[in-house]
């Protein structure tokens, strides 16, 4: 393995460690968890960090109550986040004395955020708790998994797996179903639509299958569902007829939500992404933006898969330009078909430039152009970058403490709750005070 290749391996590796302590205390939120502390700061300064990225410098004692009312940071802990934030260089901290005043945000982009902060939390430690949490949370961000099996795969201790089984039910980021007679444990964060058929399919066919399955749909979101019954491959992996039925199971039953496109040359014709993401991995304000980036990138591709006359070469090449200008270089005669649901989503405007010809231009709206960034981000890289960013925080830390006070004070008070010690730790706790 070359020097490149091994960096490149090890940064993936931080940034899915800070991803899934992100995800993990995002579902906790209110949830204090007596084994958690490297996990729970990793994931808070993960959180801040992305709500802060690009915005001018913020009131420290606003930071708080929104950190507090919106993303779920208890205020007696803002100030540890935001030095752990310092301390990796992600803001410049203004005090007067030993009080913060203002911070001003130099986060990174989204890579160098999550390598970063994940690279924090190795240097900080994670104990075997935290550790076993991660792990099972990385297993079933790809499938739901058998639970007997899963237990075997982690071979750590039962009591272990069980108290992390327990806090992640407890904080709504794993969620246990019973079908065909066997257990089985999953990641609403992953498999928020229609959960209940993930575990179904599992318990009758395993996880290796499901996991083959949506890495192929990672790796060209948006494929026309059509395409891959006749092709029975996506790129070049190759599909059983058992694993096109598992497909078109899922599109039936809306896991996916398949956009669907109608065209007088092409017929009908669904368009197949992964899970639309949940909990950390979207926030409530993103939901309507993700949807517009699903029909964006499907309007491409069906250029690119189902033309009428000239196949688009490029799909990446085509969000950028629109990402960028705002419309496409050129009139055609097949944009009026292939585009008509983004006029109905108010993404943009067909215009009418005669003989039949039609000109695509979006229309200029913060929601439009996070669509694209999206569309763009699905289609280059197979996932969402963005969307767990919860506009209505951003909008609060750039008001006055006034304005942010009289917000929280006319919504209803969060109380938070604790996760109960587990037998052993009740009984070292007793022993320790006697």
């Amino acid at each position: 393995m070359s020097v490149e290749t091994e960096k490149a391996t090890q940064e993936g590796k931080s940034a899915e460690l800070a991803a899934r302590c992100h995800e993990i205390q995002t579902g906790l939120t209110l949830v204090e968890v007596p084994e958690f502390d490297t996990l729970t700061a990793t994931g808070m300064a993960v959180r801040l960090a992305l709500h802060i990225r690009g915005l001018p410098a913020i009131n420290f004692d606003v930071l708080r109550l929104v950190a507090s009312h919106y993303l779920g940071i208890p205020p007696v802990v803002v100030k540890r986040i935001v030095e752990i934030l310092g301390e990796v260089e992600f803001v410049k901290i203004a005090k007067e004395g030993k009080r913060i005043k203002t911070i001003l945000p130099t986060v990174p982009y989204y890579q160098d955020l999550y390598n970063t902060l994940g690279d924090y939390a190795v240097t900080q430690g994670l104990n075997e708790s935290e550790q076993l949490s991660i792990e099972i949370l990385k297993r079933l961000a790809k499938s739901p998994e058998k639970l007997e099996s899963l237990k075997s795969q982690l071979g750590a201790d039962k009591k272990l797996i069980n108290r992390a089984i327990e806090i992640g039910q407890e904080g709504a980021y794993l969620r246990q179903y019973r079908y065909r007679g066997r257990d089985v444990l999953l990641s609403p964060v992953y498999f928020s639509e229609n959960a209940d058929i993930f575990a179904d399919i599992v318990a009758a066919k395993g996880s290796k299958q499901v996991q083959k399955v949506l890495n192929a749909v990672k790796s060209a979101q948006g494929i026309p569902l059509e395409i891959i019954r006749k092709k029975k491959k996506i790129s070049n992996v190759d599909f059983s007829d058992e694993e096109i039925s598992l497909l078109i199971r899922l599109a039936q039953d809306g896991v996916v939500k398949p956009p669907c496109i109608e065209t007088t040359y092409a017929g009908e014709n669904y368009f197949i992404f992964t899970p639309t993401p949940a909990g950390a991995a979207l926030a409530p304000t993103k939901r309507d933006i993700y949807e517009k980036a699903m029909a964006i990138v499907a309007a491409v591709r069906q250029g690119q898969f189902l033309p009428k006359r000239y196949a688009i070469r490029s799909p990446g090449a085509v969000l950028y330009t629109l990402k960028s200008n705002l419309r496409l270089g050129k009139a055609t005669t097949e944009a009026t078909q292939q585009y008509r649901k983004l006029v109905h989503l108010r993404v943009a405007q067909l215009i009418d430039v005669g003989g039949g010809y039609s000109e695509l231009r979006i229309i200029d709206t913060p929601e439009n152009l996070e669509a694209l960034k999206i569309a763009y981000s699905l289609v280059e890289s197979g996932s969402a970058e963005g969307v767990e960013v919860d506009q209505d925080a951003r909008e609060a830390l750039q008001r006055d403490q006034a304005y942010v006070e009289s917000l929280i004070a006319s919504a209803k008070l969060q109380k938070r709750k604790k996760v109960q010690l587990s037998d052993q730790q009740q009984l070292e706790l007793e022993n320790l005070f006697l």
